[in-house]
């Protein structure tokens, strides 16, 4: 129960208390007056008839007596009159039965009214002539007393509601901040750190705000402060300061994690872009125009690149940018080449000279290593020197054009006939029990060979089937859980493509509410890349996901330098680290304290954060040491068959 209702009780009991002692003592005085205007009629009708009977009774003038009686019976006032002689004889005598009527008989037994006897003596001189006896009847008074009751009730009842609803309205005006306090304190536990502006006058509840003020102004700079740090610290471990791409360090980190990626290895591209006689360049233009080069080139390949999801640029070298293309098919990466090409050359115009740089390119596969496809692409650059300016030269012919269609045909087939295998990897909480089940997919060719997952996935994205893939996968969970053999959470991957999605989303949306259940146990995976493109999407989304009990997972956390800022904004229940900070963290002391610092940041936004590519007891005991308890990898569990 609220304060406010508890205290508008309290209040309530009070007045009625009050009310209901003023309501008894009104009734009560009420009753004693009736009483006593009662026996005093009495009295006084009583002497006054003795006195006026003297000289009728002397001469036993009975019928004067009789009218005279009439007079002061028939009023309906008394019960019994009678007169006697003084030795006893009755002379009149009347007796009235009217009932009382109009009154309750519980309230003429609650609340009697004592019958008034009086007795007067009739005197002729000094001798006693009779006797006068009145008994009072009480229907008149109990008539007045019930209607007494009656207004005082309803009057007491009209000012203790007047009385209630008026401190009601006064104390939710004073209490008014305290409302505003306690969605200020939900705010705070949902990652936002709203400030109350109503400051209240009353001294105590003045405090209260002011210190939740100030508790809501410092969490979040905090919050603030540990994102910054964060943020700079990955930047200068990891990107270049000129161009704000990558560093050697940092590119050849997210290399390793991508051919090293068990699940969606098995494609990808690299290309090596270096400027042509830059040196040459920098002495006729000077350096700061050879820096301006340099972001020039950076910003040209980062904005071809932004279309492709988890895509990695670095400036390598001095003169030298690397881009890595992960589950990218060949043809795709030759694309890439080919726009870049185009833009090198639009900006040789630009600057009036003749070319500006090569490119080398090299597909890769989980079979490959980063020294050798270095080296492969190195190879290719030094081709494409003899090409001409602005040139790529692609170490490796590109697959045939028409094979579209076969792939269409292979993962549609694929669908129809139900043949997907949905296999699941355990996310291990730390005492080895799992928090869920993150659902991975294999699909064979033609001639029953399981396809590589990159490979897979790369052509579902190029031929626009991941909404389909995606809507078939939900559709098959939804199964497992409703028909109960499946009794773990399950994750889904989401790709960009459906996130993106007005149709998809619709969908989905339709689908939780028709699935409640199997909603309420789905886990959803989406990438940071994913995310971070429209956040106004993607906060609909996770809306939409926690309305029907479902939870959200921010896959490959760490690639993008303004995730730390939407953190709070977006409200996750979990971020999974990107592999490419996890991998040999036991031996990267300056991911040890960047891991650190996202799991204090984590923490104070109540979000769980969850390490992949676990794959040595070193490097998941030094994730303990951290405080990241959360865990997935082959060292805990490869991927399995799950039962349909």
């Amino acid at each position: 129960m609220t304060l406010s209702r508890q205290l508008i009780t309290l209040i309530m009991i009070v007045f009625l208390l009050i009310f209901s002692g003023t309501f008894w003592i009104s009734v009560e005085n009420t009753r004693s007056y009736l009483t006593d205007q009662l026996t005093s009629q009495t009295q006084n009708s009583a002497s006054s008839l003795g006195i006026s009977l003297v000289p009728h009774i002397e001469k036993r003038d009975i019928a004067t007596m009789n009218t005279m009686v009439n007079a002061l019976f028939d009023s309906g006032y008394y019960q019994m009159l009678s007169i006697n002689s003084i030795s006893g004889e009755v002379l009149i005598e009347r007796h009235n039965s009217m009932m009382i009527e109009g009154v309750p008989e519980w309230f003429i037994n609650r609340l009697p009214l004592p019958t008034a006897t009086v007795e007067s003596v009739i005197t002729t001189g000094w001798n006693q002539a009779g006797k006068v006896k009145l008994v009072a009847h009480p229907g008149f008074a109990y008539q007045k007393l019930w209607q007494t009751t009656l207004e005082i009730l309803w009057w007491s009842i009209l000012a203790f509601i007047i009385a209630i609803l008026g401190t009601t309205v006064i104390l939710r005006a004073i209490l008014k901040p305290l409302d505003d306090v306690e969605r200020q304190a939900g705010a705070i536990c949902n990652r936002e750190f709203p400030i109350v502006k109503r400051v209240p006058n009353t001294r105590e509840l003045q405090r209260v705000v002011k210190a939740m003020n100030r508790l809501s102004i410092k969490v979040k700079s905090m919050i603030d402060s540990l994102s910054e740090r964060a943020e700079l610290m990955r930047k200068e471990a990891h990107f270049d300061d000129l161009t704000g791409l990558m560093n050697r360090r940092g590119f050849l980190a997210s290399l390793e994690y991508a051919i090293n990626d068990r699940e969606r290895s098995g494609s990808g591209v690299l290309l090596l872009i270096r400027l042509t006689h830059f040196s040459d360049y920098n002495r006729e233009r000077g350096f700061q125009a050879g820096d301006d080069l340099l972001v020039a080139v950076a910003s040209l390949i980062s904005d071809l690149s932004g279309t492709y999801p988890n895509a990695a640029t670095a400036r390598s070298k001095g003169a030298e940018f690397s881009v890595m293309l992960p589950v990218t098919i060949t043809e795709d990466g030759i694309t890439f080449a080919q726009q870049c090409s185009t833009a090198l050359k639009e900006l040789s115009a630009a600057l009036g000279v003749d070319g500006i740089a090569h490119i080398g390119l090299v597909p890769f596969n989980d079979e490959a290593s980063s020294h050798a496809l270095l080296a492969h692409a190195d190879a290719a650059l030094a081709s494409a020197l003899h090409q001409g300016a602005n040139s790529y030269v692609c170490s490796e012919k590109a697959i045939e054009a028409d094979s579209n269609r076969s792939w269409e045909a292979v993962i549609k087939d694929a669908m129809q006939k139900n043949t997907i295998r949905l296999l699941s990897q355990p996310i291990m909480i730390d005492d080895n029990k799992p928090l869920y089940r993150e659902i991975v997919i294999r699909i064979q060719d033609e001639r029953g060979e399981e396809i590589a997952p990159g490979t897979f996935a790369a052509m579902a994205d190029r031929l626009e089937l991941n909404r389909d893939l995606d809507r078939y996968v939900i559709e098959q969970v939804t199964e497992l859980l409703e028909n109960g053999k499946q009794t773990q959470p399950l994750a889904i991957n989401l790709s960009t493509r459906s996130v993106h999605h007005a149709g998809f989303i619709s969908w989905l949306k339709s689908h939780l509410l028709s699935h409640p259940v199997a909603a309420s146990n789905m886990f959803f995976e989406i990438s940071e890349h994913a995310m971070l493109e429209r956040i106004d999407i993607s906060e609909k989304l996770i809306e939409l996901i926690h309305a029907s009990g479902g939870r959200v997972v921010m896959e490959h956390f760490g690639r993008k330098l303004s995730s730390f800022q939407t953190l709070s904004q977006l409200k996750l229940d979990f971020i999974k680290l990107d592999g490419s900070y996890v991998r040999h963290i036991s031996e990267n002391s300056d991911n040890r304290f960047f891991l650190q610092t996202i799991t204090d940041i984590a923490r104070g936004l109540d979000i769980d954060v969850i390490a992949e590519h676990v794959e040595s007891e070193a490097d998941r005991d030094c994730l303990k040491n951290i405080g990241i308890n959360i865990v997935q990898g082959y060292l805990l569990g490869a991927p399995a068959a799950l039962q349909p």
